[in-house]
């Protein structure tokens, strides 16, 4: 061959390999848009069987899992459908099946997912991607099969949470604080344990431990002889401890949300106890027996806050949906809602006459309505603090409002004008937990950095402490010290 040919071959193979790669460049673009609608992964090579091929009940069932399952459990059952099973969720809710199978472009479920239908779903939440919807339309138009032999029909997935350990001491925060009824005892919630103190001392008197995860609400019962402990894990379940507070022996656990319970009340006869969670639900258990007596499920966001009126008749639950929900207790029917704030509630609180209830939230707001039986009028509002509102108190003679804040500090407020009476300023972090004594004197605070106070109402000056309410938990072997403040009982 001669010479000069080598060249010019050489010259001609490269600009068809640059031609040819400049080809698939140009190409690409638009072969993985058609991937990304389809919801075929890019990576996916020619002739590989696309993503809803592999649609199976399984997939499906985790998507729905993740994004639907809290509107749609067999206690929420928002519209009538329940996604519990895989019977249930061919069986549809009030406009009848969701799902058409071999026809996902008529199916419910995919219009509303996508749209089309409104209102889009999932409710208030981010929308389900491209991918899953393609997913779903892929089980559906392949059938709608059901989980095969030996799978399990539920939407209950494993949660693979790891169990990461410490690696310096920290303190538990002080979750929430209760007075009992004589207010001589103060509860604390910590992590996986209540204390029980001299509320004059400080002094321990006894530690009550084995909760789930933190403690995030306490209430004595009314005569004092038992007390509730709401918290659980995240995403797992939520958990109630009933404890008989005169030996510190646990009497019952009760569990029936799917999350976290971040608000616990006895009613005012003892005879019920109500609890709110990250769930969206509402409950109402027989605390002498642990038995779910009702669940109360018109929330569309997760529930911070319950509170039974003074007479026991209603009961109040306070949402992230930016919603108060008046019930009635004796039938678990919602009398009716007030609306007016525009960000999530975390806290409420009726007046001792149980004619008005004050709430607050996000927004930095306190609301306080009027109540009637068929509904609620505004009567004040006022922006009341610089930051998100933790926890909001009546006092018993009713007479202020007590609010702790994000921003740092408590407040105190004349309950008819709002107007300010006193600052507890410069708290050392967060008061999520708050608490007044039954006569007025007293008011407890705890906070996210595990320290706790009591101060005199009136004065405002501090009684007690600032106290760890509990010791420093740290790693076989590790000597860090923890925080440097007196620990309750030492």
């Amino acid at each position: 061959m001669k010479t000069w040919f080598r060249p010019a071959i050489s010259l001609f193979v490269f600009i068809g390999i640059t031609v040819w790669t400049a080809g698939l460049i140009l190409s690409f673009p638009a072969r993985l848009a058609a991937q990304l609608s389809s919801g075929v992964p890019a990576s996916q090579t020619a002739g590989s069987a696309p993503a809803a091929a592999d649609a199976s009940y399984k997939v499906v069932v985790t998507i729905l899992q993740q994004k639907c399952f809290a509107c749609h459990s067999s206690t929420a059952k928002m519209g009538g459908f329940v996604m519990a099973s895989y019977q249930t969720l061919m069986k549809g809710g009030a406009h009848g099946p969701e799902i058409l199978p071999g026809n996902s472009a008529k199916s419910r479920l995919v219009l509303m997912v996508e749209g089309t239908t409104q209102p889009r779903m999932p409710f208030n939440g981010n929308p389900l991607a491209p991918a899953e919807i393609a997913v779903i339309k892929g089980w559906i138009d392949a059938g709608a099969k059901g989980p095969s032999a030996g799978e399990a029909a539920a939407l209950q997935p494993h949660l693979n949470i790891p169990d990461i350990k410490p690696r310096f001491a920290e303190v538990s925060p002080a979750g929430s604080v209760a007075f009992s009824r004589d207010g001589k005892t103060l509860a604390v919630g910590g992590y996986q344990q209540v204390r029980l103190l001299d509320a004059r001392t400080g002094k321990v008197l006894k530690s009550l431990n084995g909760a789930a995860g933190l403690v995030r609400s306490v209430a004595f019962s009314p005569d004092g002889k038992w007390l509730a402990a709401g918290g659980g894990l995240c995403q797992q379940w939520g958990e109630i401890q009933v404890w008989d507070t005169q030996v510190g022996k646990l009497l019952r656990t009760m569990r029936g949300h799917k999350d976290c319970i971040y608000s616990v009340a006895f009613s005012p006869n003892g005879k019920l106890l109500a609890s709110g969670s990250y769930d969206k639900m509402v409950k109402l258990w027989d605390p002498a027996t642990g038995k779910d007596l009702r669940t109360l499920s018109d929330h569309i966001d997760a529930v911070f806050a319950v509170a039974f009126s003074p007479d026991g008749k209603w009961l109040a639950s306070g949402s992230q949906d930016n919603s108060v929900k008046i019930w009635d207790v004796a039938t678990g029917k919602r009398l009716y809602t007030l609306g007016d704030p525009v960000d999530g509630i975390t806290c409420i609180a009726f007046s001792p006459s149980g004619k008005q209830i004050a709430a607050a939230g996000y927004d930095k707001l306190i609301y306080i309505w009027n109540l009637a039986q068929t509904g609620g009028t505004l009567v004040q509002s006022l922006i009341a603090d610089e930051d998100s509102i933790l926890q909001i108190a009546w006092s018993p003679d009713g007479k202020e409002i007590v609010t702790s804040s994000a921003d740092g500090s408590i407040r105190i407020r004349d309950a008819l004008t709002l107007d300010p009476i006193g600052i507890i300023p410069h708290q050392s972090d967060w008061v999520d937990a708050m608490s007044l004594s039954p006569n007025g004197k007293w008011l407890a605070a705890g906070r996210f950095d595990g320290t706790l106070s009591i101060y005199r109402m009136g004065s405002f000056d501090q009684a007690l402490g600032p106290l760890l309410a509990f010791q420093g938990n740290a790693p076989a072997g590790n000597t860090e010290p923890g925080r440097t403040a007196r620990a309750l009982g030492h």
